[in-house]
């Protein structure tokens, strides 16, 4: 359920319904359990635009520190809808 809803909202930053922050700010509040707190979503745009440039080997600092890279951020947060999105 939770890649459809994500794909759901990729496709609604596609049409225009919703700018990426928003999508993202859903996904991670509401489609993961527990919750990822929105201080990430700076995380999350990071991360895929690293991985939209291929750099998925890159280290990105997350919002609580941590080092992590863009591959283990896009499959932890499943940001794998939005790679290859607009930012």
């Amino acid at each position: 359920m939770g890649n459809q809803v994500a794909e759901g909202y990729a496709e609604a930053v596609d049409d225009g319904l919703i700018d990426l922050t928003q999508a993202l700010t859903i996904h991670l509040t509401s489609n993961h359990y527990p919750p990822v707190h929105p201080s990430f979503v700076d995380t999350a745009l990071e991360a895929i635009r690293l991985a939209n440039e291929g750099q998925f080997d890159e280290d990105v600092t997350m919002a609580n520190g941590l080092v992590r890279s863009v591959h283990f951020i896009i499959d932890g947060l499943h940001l794998w809808a939005f790679v290859n999105e607009s930012i």
